[in-house]
């Protein structure tokens, strides 16, 4: 007698029984991790993990609520303020992402998920904290305080670039590797006498000449207008020197030369302490806090929302101490003596030397 059909039978038989006791077992609940939330933060912990205060945070997400609030109230969805602040919390301390997400009390890929989520909405409010003098009135008043430090007159600002290390892309590795040997994204940085950063370009890879930068950004053509027809940035060697972007001399032959060159470095020593204070403030923004795991775009967008809170950190001021692990600081790249002379901009520096100096 052939076994094979009985044996088919039983067996489809067990299957169907099987599923069926499946069916009637309970569903297995889900397990929640718990959860951090903002408010159970001292004040005193608030700055010391987030480097903002309790007001600023808090005025932050009134901005930030309708795009990132939690659209509702099942399955234990993570609340808008916990996605900030937890968002924040890895720019300040460049943490690992499992360790963020287990702080907070959620897994891994649901901080993966609406951390850019985040980044890209403190990416829009960028402009309304980031701004370069556009008026008579405060392009005045920035150059009186800028004078006030060491007599340099007109300056509207301090221009310098700083590298933020990340992993590149394999393809394009070569050209995100900079003079220090590490891959970076090459960020210009303009900022005034109080530390505040008005203007930022942030989407050139490691490789790229500091005056390349600013010769093709928005700002290099906006200093020319006719509003801005008697300021001008101060910028290190690196830089071509050009009616509004001045230099120091080379090789500085009189005392008035020599004169200029100081006040020159004092006035601009205001951009190193901000880099200072802005890569001790977010730890992800320097090397020694490790090289940042996302996609180019996004790093650029997360330099742009760290400079956003570092503005907001200043303008309320508050005080972060410097830290003693900060990268070296890369200096201007080439020789700057083949750079092309420009005219009017020697012209302009001598005219400045000769008669505040």
């Amino acid at each position: 007698m052939d076994m094979l059909p009985i044996l088919y039978v039983a067996i489809q038989n067990d299957r169907i029984m099987a599923r069926q006791r499946r069916r009637r077992q309970r569903r297995r609940p889900r397990v929640f991790r718990p959860r951090v939330f903002f408010s159970d933060f001292t004040d005193a912990e608030v700055y010391q993990q987030f480097r903002l205060d309790r007001a600023s945070i808090l005025s932050l997400y009134e901005k930030l609520e309708v795009a990132i609030g939690a659209k509702t109230g099942r399955s234990h969805a993570v609340p808008g303020l916990t996605k900030m602040v937890s968002a924040i919390y890895y720019m300040a301390n460049a943490s690992f992402q499992h360790c963020i997400a287990e702080r907070f009390g959620f897994s891994q890929p649901t901080f993966s998920r609406f951390f850019h989520e985040v980044v890209d909405e403190l990416f829009k409010l960028c402009t309304q904290y980031i701004s370069f003098p556009k008026t008579a009135d405060a392009i005045r008043r920035t150059q009186a305080e800028f004078e006030q430090v060491a007599g340099m007159p007109n300056v509207i600002g301090l221009i310098d670039c700083t590298h933020v290390a990340l992993v590149p892309p394999a393809a394009d590795e070569y050209r995100y590797r900079n003079r220090k040997m590490f891959r970076s994204i090459n960020v210009q940085v303009t900022v005034d006498p109080n530390n505040i950063i008005t203007n930022v370009v942030a989407k050139y890879p490691g490789s790229t000449h500091d005056s390349f930068i600013f010769e093709h950004c928005s700002l290099n053509r906006r200093l020319q207008s006719e509003l801005y027809r008697d300021a001008f940035l101060l910028g290190d060697n690196g830089y071509k020197l050009l009616p509004w972007l001045m230099t120091p001399y080379l090789r500085p032959s009189t005392p008035k030369e020599r004169s200029f060159n100081r006040a020159h470095r004092r006035t601009r020593s205001a951009i190193e302490r901000t880099f200072g204070i802005l890569k001790s403030r977010f730890r992800c923004l320097d090397f020694s806090g490790g090289a940042m795991l996302y996609k180019p775009p996004i790093v650029c967008k997360v330099i742009i929302a760290c400079c956003m809170l570092h503005n907001i950190a200043t303008a309320n001021r508050l005080q972060i101490d410097l830290a003693t692990d900060l990268t070296e600081h890369i200096e201007h790249q080439g020789d700057v003596s083949a750079q092309p002379t420009n005219r009017a901009g020697q012209l302009r520096r001598w005219q400045i030397t000769e008669i505040y100096f």
